[in-house]
C-alpha cells in the first residue's frame, strides 16, 4: 500500500483507498476493487509471522501432511504451464514462496532448471535437505536467480506481500523476454466473498493482507509492465482433516478438537473443493 502525503493510495490503479464499507477492518479502492489490510509489516515482523509456528499448529495444522494433495495441484499447474506456448522442458521456472520445495521437486521431473525462494527459513532448510531442490531463504527483493526465469509462479503468495507491487516489478526485471507469470490468490469479487462479506475464510490478517478482484490485478500487472492476462478457476485438493480444521477455525468450543483431528481414519485423504473464489491468473511480460 503506497502513500502520498499522508493519503492512502491503491497499489494497482493509484487511486485513492477508503474504508470499506462492507468488509469491516479493510481499506476499499472503489475505482478498481482492490482491498487491503490497514497495516504495516516489517521485515522482520513478517519473518516472524512465517516462522515454524505458521506451518505447524497456526494456519496450517501440519504443512507436511498436506504434500500429497498440494502435489496434486502443483500437478495441474505444471500441465497448465506446459500449454503455454514456447514451454518445453528446457523452459526456466523461478518459484516465489517455495516454501518446503514441494512444487519445486515436482519441477525437477519436467524442466531442466527450476529454483525457488522463501522468507521462511525452517521450510527452505528442509526443501534444500530433504527434497534436494535449488530454494533459497531470503527477500526476494534483494534477489537475482542465477537465470533469467521464462516462467514466474506466485502460488497462494501475493496476498501475503508487504508490498506486491515492488514483488512484480521485481519479477518483471530479473524475468526473460516474453517471460510468464502465474498465481494464484482470491477473488474478492467472487460470489462467495460477496456473500461472506467479512466472514470470507480468505480474509484474516495479518498473514493475508491484500484482497484482489480480476479488474485490480488485471490492472496492477498491466501497470507493471504485463499484458495478456487470462482467468481460471480450479478445484483446490486439500486434506480431508485440512478442510475440517479450517471449518473449526478458532471456534472455542471446538478448538481441543484441532489437535487430533489429523489423526482420525480419512483425514489424510485428499479432497477436491472448488468455491470458484480462487483464480489462476496468468500473464505475459510486455516489451
Amino acid at each position: 500500500m503506497e502513500t502520498n502525503n499522508d493519503r492512502q493510495i491503491c497499489i494497482a490503479c493509484n487511486d485513492s483507498l477508503s474504508v470499506s464499507d462492507r468488509y469491516v477492518g479493510l481499506l476499499a479502492c472503489k475505482s478498481c476493487g482492490f482491498l487491503t489490510a490497514d497495516m504495516t509489516l516489517s521485515n522482520i515482523e513478517l519473518e516472524e509471522l512465517y516462522g515454524q509456528s505458521y506451518f505447524h499448529n497456526g494456519e496450517y495444522s501440519d504443512y507436511k501432511s498436506e504434500k500429497v494433495a498440494l502435489q496434486l495441484n502443483f500437478k495441474k499447474r505444471i500441465r497448465d504451464l506446459l500449454s503455454l506456448p514456447n514451454v518445453c522442458e528446457n523452459t526456466k521456472i523461478f518459484e516465489i514462496g517455495c516454501a518446503y520445495g514441494f512444487f519445486l521437486e515436482l519441477l525437477k521431473e519436467n524442466f531442466v532448471e527450476a529454483s525457488g525462494i522463501d522468507i521462511a527459513k525452517e521450510p527452505v532448510q528442509y526443501a534444500r535437505d530433504i527434497i534436494g531442490v535449488d530454494a533459497h531463504h531470503g527477500n526476494f527483493l534483494e534477489f537475482e536467480p542465477r537465470f533469467r526465469p521464462d516462467i514466474v509462479c506466485l502460488w497462494d503468495v501475493i496476498e501475503h506481500l508487504r508490498d506486491p507491487r515492488e514483488f512484480l516489478k521485481h519479477t518483471r526485471t530479473i524475468s526473460a523476454s516474453d517471460s510468464y507469470i502465474l498465481l494464484t490468490t482470491g477473488d474478492i469479487g467472487s460470489l462467495n466473498a460477496w456473500l461472506r462479506g467479512s466472514k470470507w475464510r480468505l480474509i484474516h490478517p495479518p498473514t493475508h493482507l491484500h484482497y484482489f478482484s480480476k479488474t485490480s490485478i488485471t490492472q496492477l500487472l498491466n501497470n507493471v509492465g504485463y499484458q495478456n492476462v487470462t482467468f481460471s478457476y480450479p478445484a483446490i485438493w486439500r486434506t480431508a482433516g485440512f478442510i475440517v480444521n479450517a471449518i473449526i477455525g478458532e471456534k472455542p468450543l471446538f478448538r481441543f478438537l484441532k489437535t487430533w483431528i489429523d489423526n482420525i481414519p480419512g483425514a489424510s485423504i485428499p479432497v477436491p473443493l472448488n468455491l470458484f473464489d480462487v483464480m489462476l491468473v496468468t500473464a505475459q511480460k510486455r516489451g
